[in-house]
């Protein structure tokens, strides 16, 4: 039986992932419907060139809340990873109503098994030291579903939705960032050889969790085709989570390119041009810090096995340090 996902961020980074592996799923039959604003952009005639009549688009507008309940009617689940770069919507109280907007819609249509894509709550594991506003509002939106899964929000005479259909999954920084808004430079190493550098404010030991965009797409199906085992549940998924001094030793070992680690000051790395540097600046503090909910890389495998390193996802894609089509926008993530 055909199963069709409904789909806000489908023509982002993550959201064409996920598409990308529901279409190529050999196991179940899905389709795809996507809430856009313009289903004529070059990454939507893409998708419904590879996709076919699996792909479809409805036409509106998350901000204002036009095309909600289209997109999810009769749709047997929905994926929603919402942008807080957009639009100039750049606050974690707009993003989380309108998380929030997806998610009550989602509840209207009934949906089997809707996803939210959420980060780690920044402020929150950091005790108010290092808010990271992007991670902070997709969490806002986790804490409330969490709120509503819960047997007091249950008793308040609510059928269970929230508790039975409801999944989040935490994901971490794409290792695709690599190739776009972290792409390492061509420079002159420490050692005179001529490379790449690897930036980044972030201490060299520091581990720098990161998560294939792939595999957020195959957690995304996993999920989707069992929604008895994922309803009401909360997953944290990651790839690998090396230093970035290793990252670039793992680079070189793989492509025989030379490479290193070396990172700017905060101050430099404000002064660049890189947009809402002050706000990624604290996603790398974050990091550096300790404070990122920890993953068990092993338990992650033991559900999807192909769960790729580093190290794998460089052999199994062969980067050598180019630049790639990852986020619509420069800092966008989507």
């Amino acid at each position: 039986m055909t199963k069709t996902i409904a789909l806000i961020g489908g023509t982002g980074a993550m959201g064409r992932a996920v598409v990308n592996t529901l279409l190529n799923d050999e196991t179940e039959d899905w389709n795809v419907r996507l809430l856009t604003r313009d289903p004529k952009s070059e990454r939507a005639l893409a998708m419904k060139a590879a996709g076919g009549d699996r792909v479809a688009f409805v036409i509106g507008d998350l901000y204002d809340g036009t095309g909600l309940d289209a997109v999810m009617k009769d749709a047997y689940g929905a994926f929603s990873n919402t942008n807080f770069w957009t639009a100039g919507e750049k606050s974690v109280a707009r993003e989380r109503a309108y998380g929030l907007k997806v998610l009550e819609a989602a509840e209207r249509a009934g949906v089997t098994l809707f996803i939210h894509s959420s980060l780690d709550a920044a402020a929150n594991r950091s005790d108010g030291a290092v808010p990271v506003p992007h991670y902070d509002a997709k969490a806002s939106v986790e804490h409330e579903m969490d709120w509503r899964r819960s047997d007091e929000f249950f008793r308040q005479d609510h059928d269970g939705w929230y508790t039975n259909n409801t999944a989040i999954l935490v994901t971490e920084p794409y290792i695709e960032n690599f190739q776009s808004i972290f792409l390492p430079e061509k420079s002159t190493l420490s050692d005179g050889r001529e490379g790449l550098i690897f930036r980044g404010p972030l201490a060299g030991d520091a581990p720098w969790p990161m998560v294939a965009l792939d595999d957020i797409g195959a957690f995304a199906r996993i999920m989707f085709a069992d929604p008895d085992q994922w309803g009401g549940k909360t997953l944290r998924i990651g790839s690998d989570a090396p230093t970035i001094s290793e990252a670039a030793a793992t680079f070189e070992k793989v492509t025989g390119v030379p490479a290193e680690f070396a990172p700017p000051s905060d101050e430099a790395f404000l002064a660049s041009d890189l947009p809402n540097a002050h706000d990624v600046l604290n996603n790398f503090i974050f990091y550096r810090k300790g404070h990122s909910a920890p993953r068990d890389y092993d338990a992650l495998r033991a559900i999807y096995p192909g769960l790729r390193s580093f190290e794998s996802w460089l052999r199994e894609t062969g980067w050598r340090g180019g630049a790639g089509d990852v986020q619509k926008d420069a800092i966008s993530g989507e």
